[in-house]
């Protein structure tokens, strides 16, 4: 059936992303923000960030999720287990846009100007219209811009720049001064890390431990100016472009 496969994740009342939770789902018709997440009225919408058009959308939704697997959500309760859901608790950003950008140039995919979808919506004011459109481009967005002193950081993704940014600042420190400073980030095995993340988020430093990426740009960001902080890197600034 022709319609539409949309991508979507919760924001909170100031305009912020919660979290890496991103729903695929299909729709005859799509609205831009669905107000209100569920009747208890909890201060979160729904903001489509991407649109699919197809002549079989139950078809490319369930391709879709087959891609993003290992990102899907499954509940479970005390008489009912392994529950499937539409929502995906994505922990590298910059894989799952490529996946999708790469999956629908291959289904050879029309994708949706939302630009020209959020000028049209009724429900909006112009001021949110503005908001909105700022806030599907951030969460399209795949790259940080760290500059540390004079020197500008910015690879082709967040993940390469945040990797590239840490290497350098924990140059000249002793693995074991960095396992004690930072418990969390640093392991000598990449098994240390939780059964839950993705080997794709594992990543060997160049002096030899692991540390995770998993997380939004924010996040990663976060954890930058953490570890500048505690080496005593004061000149830095941290941008998502």
């Amino acid at each position: 059936m022709e319609g539409y496969v949309y991508i979507a994740r919760i924001i909170d009342h100031g305009g912020n992303f919660v979290n890496g939770y991103h729903k695929i789902g299909l729709s005859k018709q799509y609205k831009i923000r669905e107000t209100q997440l569920n009747s208890t009225h909890l201060p979160f919408d729904i903001l489509i960030i991407r649109v699919f058009e197809t002549e079989d959308m139950s078809k490319l939704e369930g391709i879709l999720h087959l891609c993003f697997y290992d990102y899907r959500v499954i509940k479970e309760y005390d008489d009912r287990k392994n529950i499937t859901t539409e929502w995906f608790n994505v922990s590298d950003i910059d894989s799952f846009n490529d996946r999708v950008d790469k999956m629908i140039s291959y289904l050879d995919v029309k994708e949706i100007d939302l630009g020209f979808s959020v000028d049209n919506d009724t429900t909006l004011t112009e001021d949110e219209k503005s908001i909105v459109k700022k806030t599907i481009g951030r969460a399209k967005s795949t790259n940080l811009k760290v500059t540390i002193s004079d020197k500008v950081y910015m690879n082709k993704t967040a993940k390469e720049t945040y990797v590239q940014v840490i290497d350098e600042l924990i140059d000249d420190v002793s693995c074991e001064e960095l396992e004690r400073l930072f418990p969390s980030y640093f392991k000598k095995d990449k098994n240390e890390f939780t059964d839950s993340l993705p080997e794709s988020n594992k990543v060997k430093m160049r002096n030899g431990l692991y540390m995770s990426t998993w997380g939004s740009n924010v996040m990663k960001i976060n954890r930058i100016e953490i570890v500048a902080k505690k080496l005593g890197v004061d000149d830095i600034v941290c941008e998502i472009v």
